[in-house]
């Protein structure tokens, strides 16, 4: 091809790039575009003469400029877009529409004026061109010098016709992963790393896979060079439709196993590629990480477990990052609530402008899938710990040749994480606003503010060298990359030198890759055998952030459903910490999601699952789970509660005060007061404010004041005299009814919290009417029992029976109520045989929840029996007991809550279920006051 056509055809090119970003102001790239071709093609005429023939240089140009163009216009559009619609401050540019203020800025007057304003952006806008071409550049001439190995490995022929930077994340210089394609179909991808963890893989598999057939096909096939990587590129491809799912899910548990053996980090949904034959791991760069320092005892366990290899769900209470990363996928990916993303709104118009948006996963190529439809991780727990569970094994009979295959296999190392990358994303993209692109300075003194924290350096000097290091690589837009050859301690850093303090010395890190693969061997065998089984669960169950929208019979690999002991061995191996700190990892409603966390002492979750470990260490006369719940608890306290300032907050069984509760109960079930200190409550509440909803009895200030009933500490709370008299202004006439009746959320919630003060002599005291509440209870127990109002809950069979909307709920609140207006025992036994009757006879669900399930029906028949001496409804109790195991005791049973396979909390999971066990078989055991105990 002669100069002249190939001059004609990258202008053309080039032109097209700038069309095809129009809308963004492409043309403001034109001259950047040109210089970078003209300093590509100079190269491939210097080159030697073969080389001219092996790549065909207007299509690789053309992708460089795609490339290039790409870059440049996410760096500089924001500045380009705040200068467009701010041009009414510019007399030259008032009143310039789009398009002619496209045409501006694409001139080379406009064009040099606006880099005038932003030097920086100018340097950065040229050095990212340049570093793109001289990429491109390494890259083919690696092609070029590896050709025939490459034609051996991965089948190339031909010339070389793509190329697409801008894999991943840019590092050292703009290095980025890459892919090359050659003129037969083949592709290649380069990565710029001199070494890497995937010797350390292969060796370790080879002891104990050596064909392959167990944990698939694990990575792709690589040619290692001394200054770089090829690999085949992988594709996802569909599973088959009969076997394809359990092996692939399989696989997926065994490779975890492996992973997790060799103290594998950040293989997010980036770094995993579902296919037929079993997920491929295509990042190894993290195969082995060194654990941070200091840390609590629950964070080193996590360290530890299967969870820090982000295979699978990690969404933790107050993490910043609470979106689904993980590589086993993301079923209903949701927008993030606390990561903000900057999006383009009304591109190309007058109206152009960035909007915010929550960040959103991007969840494609991990995702299993069959005949494209996306296969739900959740379903298929039950292969996932099965092949982490045979994995463990396995890797176990070859341990002695592994640990030994690790201290004997050198010229591999990792990256070390000193910060997740997310980080690093969110301040580059706030250093690329215009108000800090007036000099390189500006923008230093932004990336600066980076948080002087780094994993596993705890010296100051050294946070100080690392975060010296980092601003370097983020002024000139690369993400700092930290590595460590596997028998060195010294951290190497952006510029692939040894990071140094300022008084010249390197950074050590506590040891060295190798002796951290060892210890995490040994940690792995070493830990309890079923603790990585129960986070796998744990971490599916987070996985959507709707875990009431789709409900699925989980898959249950733990203890069968009437095998407390089992459940509660399981338990005991969950235990982290010393002896007075002990804790352990649990799910935790937030919202509608789950999120993991520490043992939280709200009453509805860890707190009921403690009233419950402390009334079988009562029945048992010892802990149950070698840890005293009155430990846990003041482990679990936080330091200070926060200020209580709406109706949530005060409930005793979801809010803060629950938290108070949990501490007064384990008091009563014998817990050393000195060491049982509920803190107090602070609180600031407009009751003039108050509406019906915020008298709700689960979530609200109708369970205060039954809470304020029944226990005698008011311990600074509000006064119940006015919320009474809001109450009561609220709750509609006695005599009639609409809406919810249920107890958790309606009318019968704020009923049982009447009776209780009344019963408790309140009334008098609490309102500004004497008699009031009691005149409301009065009128209303007589029409109730008149009209029998039924909601919907009450008419549909799936909730008819529960303690939150159905009947059970109903009937205890009834009860309350009869007695609070002068029923004998006798007499509220008869008004209230309908209601029982459904307790007893409605359909069981498979669900066993307190909430919404068998417990609650149970716990509930049991209390009735006690409290109205009718002795009959706890042999009823005992033959639904019975009925339901008999029917779901083998599997099929959940909580109600979405596809998890195991929660540990009261309202929803095993505690609440055994707790009303306890009760049927010790009538001794009582329910937390504010669920009816005494």
């Amino acid at each position: 091809m002669s100069e002249e056509t190939l001059e004609t055809l990258l202008r053309q090119r080039i032109e097209d790039k700038i069309e095809d970003k129009a809308d963004v102001f492409g043309g403001f790239h034109r001259q950047l575009l040109a210089e970078s071709a003209r300093r590509f093609t100079r190269w491939d005429r210097l080159a030697e003469p073969e080389f001219a023939d092996f790549i065909d240089l207007p299509a690789v140009t053309d992708a460089l400029l795609h490339a290039i163009m790409a870059a440049c216009s996410d760096i500089g559009l924001r500045t380009i877009v705040t200068a467009f619609r701010s041009r009414g401050t510019d007399p030259a540019l008032a009143g310039m529409d789009y398009d002619e203020f496209h045409a501006w800025a694409a001139s080379e007057h406009g064009r040099k004026e606006l880099l005038g304003r932003f030097p920086e952006l100018d340097r950065l806008l040229r050095l990212t061109a340049a570093r793109r071409v001289e990429h491109a550049r390494r890259v083919l001439q690696a092609a070029w010098e590896d050709r025939h190995l490459l034609h051996n490995a991965f089948a190339t022929s031909g010339r070389v016709v793509s190329f697409v930077p801008g894999l991943g994340d840019p590092h050292r210089g703009g290095r980025t992963v890459s892919f090359v394609g050659w003129e037969n179909g083949a592709t290649a991808v380069y990565k710029p790393q001199q070494d890497s963890a995937q010797p350390l893989l292969e060796a370790v598999r080879s002891v104990a896979d050596a064909d392959g057939g167990f944990f698939g096909p694990l990575h792709p096939a690589t040619v290692a060079r001394p200054t770089h990587l090829w690999q085949e590129r992988v594709q996802h491809t569909d599973l088959y439709e009969t076997a394809g799912p359990a092996r692939y899910f399989r696989r997926f548990g065994r490779v975890a196993a492996l992973l997790t053996m060799l103290g594998a980090t950040d293989l997010h949904n980036e770094n995993v590629i579902a296919t037929a034959e079993g997920p491929v791991v295509i990042d190894t760069e993290t195969l082995v990480s060194l654990p941070a320092t200091q840390a609590s005892p629950l964070n080193r366990e996590l360290e530890a477990s299967v969870l820090n290899t982000l295979l699978f769900p990690a969404r933790f209470s107050g993490a910043t990052v609470d979106v689904d990363l993980s590589a086993v996928g993301c079923v209903s990916p949701g927008g993030s609530q606390k990561l903000q993303s900057h999006g383009l709104v009304d591109a190309g118009t007058d109206q152009i402008r960035f909007d915010q948006a929550p960040a959103v996963p991007q969840h494609r190529t991990n995702m299993a899938t069959v005949r494209g439809e996306q296969l739900d991780p959740r379903l298929w727990v039950g292969e996932i710990t099965a092949g982490f569970d045979e994995a463990r094994a396995l890797l176990g009979t070859h341990r002695t040749a592994i640990e030994r295959v690790v201290e004997r296999t050198s010229g591999w190392s990792i990256r070390q994480v000193l910060r997740p990358t997310y980080l690093y994303a969110r301040f580059l993209e706030a250093s690329l606003h215009p108000a800090h692109l007036a000099s390189p300075s500006a923008r230093a003194d932004l990336l600066a503010k980076l948080p002087p924290r780094h994993r596993g350096l705890d010296a100051p000097e050294a946070s100080d060298a690392a975060l010296r290091d980092e601003v370097a690589a983020l002024l000139d837009l690369d993400v700092p990359f930290y590595d460590l050859p596997c028998d060195s301690r010294q951290l190497r850093g952006s510029d692939g030198r040894p990071v140094v303090t300022a008084s010249g010395d390197p950074v050590e890190l506590p040891s060295t890759p190798q002796q951290a693969a060892l210890r995490s061997i040994a940690a792995f065998f070493d830990r309890p055998a079923g603790r990585d089984l129960t986070y796998l669960g744990y971490a599916l169950g987070s996985s959507v952030d709707d875990v009431w929208d789709v409900r699925r019979p989980p898959v249950h690999a733990g203890p069968a459903l009437d095998d407390a002991p089992g459940w509660r061995a399981d338990l005991a191996e969950l235990v982290v910490g010393e002896a007075d700190r002990p804790t352990w990892l649990m799910p935790r409603l937030d919202g509608d999601g789950l999120r993991l966390g520490a043992v939280d002492p709200a009453l509805h979750e860890g707190g009921g699952l403690l009233l419950y470990l402390a009334e079988a260490g009562r029945a048992h006369g010892t802990s149950v789970i070698g840890a005293d719940p009155a430990a846990v608890y003041a482990t679990a306290m936080p330091p200070q509660l926060p200020t209580a300032t709406t109706a949530a907050a005060l409930s005793p069984f979801t809010g803060a005060l629950s938290a108070v509760v949990t501490g007064l109960e384990l008091r009563r079930r014998g817990a050393d007061p000195a060491r049982v200190v509920p803190p107090t409550l602070a609180t600031d509440i407009d009751v003039r404010s108050l509406s019906i909803d915020d008298f709700d009895y689960l979530n609200g200030f109708a369970g205060y004041l039954l809470h304020r009933a029944e226990y005698t500490d008011d311990n600074g709370l509000p006064a119940i005299g006015p919320l009474l008299d809001r109450l009561l202004d609220l709750d509609g006439p006695p005599t009639g009814h609409e809406g919810e009746l249920g107890l958790a959320h309606g009318r019968f919630g704020r009923i049982a919290a009447l009776s209780a003060l009344a019963l408790s002599g309140a009334d008098d005291s609490g309102t500004d009417d004497s008699g009031r509440v009691r005149e409301h209870l009065d009128a209303f127990a007589s029409a109730y029992l008149r009209h029998r109002w039924q909601d919907d809950s009450l008419r549909d069979a799936a909730s008819r029976s529960s303690w939150c909307k159905g009947y059970t709920g109903v009937a205890f609140a009834a009860a309350k109520l009869l007695r609070a207006v002068g029923y004998s025992a006798q007499q509220a036994r008869e008004a209230l045989a309908p209601e029982v009757e459904h307790i007893i006879n409605n359909a069981i669900s498979g669900d066993i929840s307190f909430c919404h399930g068998a417990a609650g029906r149970l716990a509930m028949l049991c209390w009735l029996a006690d409290r109205l001496d009718w002795p009959a409804l706890r042999v009823e109790a005992a033959a639904l007991h019975g009925r339901f195991l008999d029917r779901y005791g083998e599997g099929g049973w959940s909580f109600g809550i979405g596809s998890v396979t195991d929660l540990p909390s009261f309202l929803y999971g095993r505690s609440g279920w055994y707790y009303a066990q306890l009760m049927l078989s010790d009538r001794r055991v009582e329910l937390p006051l504010c669920l009816g105990g005494r």
